[in-house]
């Protein structure tokens, strides 16, 4: 794991800034603690004594640090976050400087922004904010947006299969689901979209179900086969937090699911998949920098070069709004499972939600 930051750690840096957080326990006594800060939820730990799953800042790791980490305005605490795309609109000021200007125009609204944390039922937990953006590219202006999300477990999605007991024997699960509202104050040209991202620990392969060769659109410069493949029924990216590269696949292509397979001891391996509404009638507005008018992928890999810390992550932006969709509102639903155990059960689950081999 490349930052080992623990529960307790967690906890600990949290109380001490007087953040309010909540603590949600999953299946197998697995928790995942939620930010008000950033809107984050932060874990999975699979127990009181270990670390995240995720990636998480290193600034967890000491009182100081994170203290400093607060007060610089850093955005990239880690975990699991929502942010509002499409990216190139509002977090690039300048497109011919992309990643020189996406670092430093995170706008704060949107993060860490101003959320509140509720709990609406017992086992659900609620984040809500009003944020109001500036448009930089597509087009410009300002854009006051809401934005719903609602936490709470999530039921294993192998549960009603024959063979589950056998399946799972050796197999520790656990999941969460977000079900999120995106709505505009007005109607007007800007459009906006959910745009969901999970921070993960090199090293290991993000998998992408795709129903044919995927079509994909290189962010930066061209990735080669040593870090991304295309199959049949899939496309392959490794993480590992050291060389900088962005990919899109095109809603066409792909199923609505993404795993993430790594190793988290000798014998023991970990999944992640992430289940979500995937629409290829639906307008993803998102494009490169160098690229004007190339839109379409739902479904983004990112692999840091260690200029940020040296992480991957898993994304993907939901159904547009705004602008000539004609819809001022969205509705989203991400379910994220998590499987443990050893590789040949994994590759067996990864079979039947995903279609895939490990």
């Amino acid at each position: 794991m490349n930052n080992e930051i623990s529960y307790s750690q967690v906890l600990d840096r949290l109380t001490e800034q007087n953040i309010p957080h909540a603590i949600l326990k999953l299946q197998n006594d697995v928790r995942i603690v939620i930010s008000q800060h950033g809107g984050r939820i932060l874990g999975p730990f699979l127990t009181s004594k270990s670390e995240s799953l995720s990636w998480l800042s290193a600034a967890f790791s000491d009182s100081g640090e994170f203290d400093r980490f607060l007060k610089s305005g850093d955005w990239n605490i880690g975990g699991d976050r929502i942010w509002i795309g499409p990216e190139i609109q509002y977090s690039v000021i300048d497109r011919g400087n992309e990643r020189g200007t996406a670092k430093e125009t995170v706008q704060t609204q949107m993060d860490p922004g101003n959320p509140s944390l509720t709990q609406t039922v017992l086992g659900s937990w609620r984040l809500h904010q009003s944020m109001t953006l500036d448009a930089f590219t597509l087009t410009t202006g300002k854009k006051t947006l809401s934005l719903d999300r609602t936490i709470r477990m999530a039921q294993n999605p192998l549960r009603d299969f024959c063979n589950f007991q056998k399946l799972m024997n050796g197999v520790l699960f656990a999941g969460y689901a977000q079900k999120i509202n995106l709505t505009e104050e007005k109607a007007d040209d800007i459009v906006s979209n959910v745009w969901s991202l999970i921070q993960l620990n090199p090293e290991g392969v993000v998998l992408t179900s795709t129903y044919s060769d995927a079509d994909y659109i290189d962010y930066y410069e061209p990735v080669d086969d040593s870090v991304h493949s295309i199959s049949s029924n899939h496309a392959m990216a490794h993480i590992n937090g050291n060389r900088q590269y962005k990919v899109g696949y095109l809603a066409t292509n792909v199923m609505g699911r993404i795993a993430y397979l790594s190793r988290l001891t000798n014998s023991k391996w970990y999944l992640i998949i992430r289940n979500f509404f995937n629409n290829p009638s639906a307008f993803y507005p998102d494009e490169p920098a160098h690229l004007p008018g190339v839109n379409g992928a739902s479904v983004f890999i990112y692999n840091d070069d260690g200029g940020l810390g040296g992480f991957g992550e898993m994304e993907f932006q939901g159904q547009a709004i705004g602008g000539l969709t004609g819809q001022s509102s969205t509705y989203e639903e991400i379910s994220t499972w998590i499987f443990v155990g050893g590789k040949d059960k994994l590759e067996m689950i990864s079979n039947q939600l995903l279609g895939l081999d490990l």
